[in-house]
């Protein structure tokens, strides 16, 4: 078994004004070596809160554009030039929905037209300097409309892997890997409650998949809820894959 330190890097190799000021998207980057190959790990607020995973040969390094990122021209922004990734794996946190639970079952149905969404764009972070090395990367995102934030901190301390020939990353015991906490003042119905929507976006040929599944919350906020994943056979588009080989 492998145990190590994950440092995660603010704007890695960026030298724009934006990566040096609070208060814009940042990207979060770090990686580890196992055996022949290297994982990569993302966390990028840009457009939409992103966490990817992405697996290469090692010797091979992300080649990251700032221009076209802050200019939100996303497409070819992150390239891996000269392979192919072995694997990967994205997930988007797309939007908070609130809703109106009149029943008290805590269940999000398909059909419900009360509900309203904020999508969660623009997040950004308080971290300033650049190549300052983190364990907890954290992005906010005011929400005016309800008086409320949503703050996303992500920590990833450590990696744990038994077999050597399927490389996977697994957070500790004593870790979280994604602490999200919302606070919100101005709602006016009893029984209002929030959901998440995510996206799981991975390598794949069998086309678009839709799934869904409950999770059951803890004991200071009972309810079950649905979270719905989309799952698409794409590579994200922010990351496009030069292959000259």
């Amino acid at each position: 078994t492998i145990h190590s330190s994950i440092p995660f890097i603010i704007n890695p190799g960026c030298d724009l004004a934006q990566c040096e000021t609070s208060g814009y998207p940042a990207l979060f980057y770090a990686n580890h070596f196992i055996g022949n190959d290297t994982i990569h790990i993302f966390y990028s607020s840009f457009d939409e809160l992103t966490i990817s995973i992405v697996q290469t040969k090692k010797g091979y390094e992300p080649h990251i554009n700032y221009t076209a990122l802050f200019s939100k021209q996303y497409s070819n922004s992150i390239v891996f030039e000269d392979t192919t990734p072995l694997n990967s794996f994205s997930l988007i946190i797309r939007r908070l929905i609130k809703f109106n639970d009149k029943d008290d079952t805590g269940r999000l149905n398909d059909d419900d037209n009360t509900t309203e969404s904020y999508w969660l764009k623009g997040l950004k972070t308080d971290t300033t300097r650049q190549d300052n090395n983190t364990n907890q990367p954290s992005f906010h995102l005011p929400l005016d409309n309800i008086n409320g934030v949503l703050n996303v901190d992500i920590n990833y301390p450590g990696e744990s892997m038994r077999d050597l020939k399927f490389p996977k990353l697994h957070s500790t015991p004593k870790s979280y890997f994604l602490n999200i906490a919302l606070k919100a003042d101005n709602y006016t119905l009893p029984n209002t409650r929030f959901a998440l929507e995510f996206y799981i976006i991975q390598l794949g040929i069998e086309g678009t998949h839709f799934s869904s599944s409950k999770y059951i919350d803890d004991q200071y906020t009972p309810g079950i809820y649905r979270i719905s994943f989309r799952y698409l056979s794409i590579f994200y588009e922010c990351f496009e894959i030069a292959n000259d080989t």
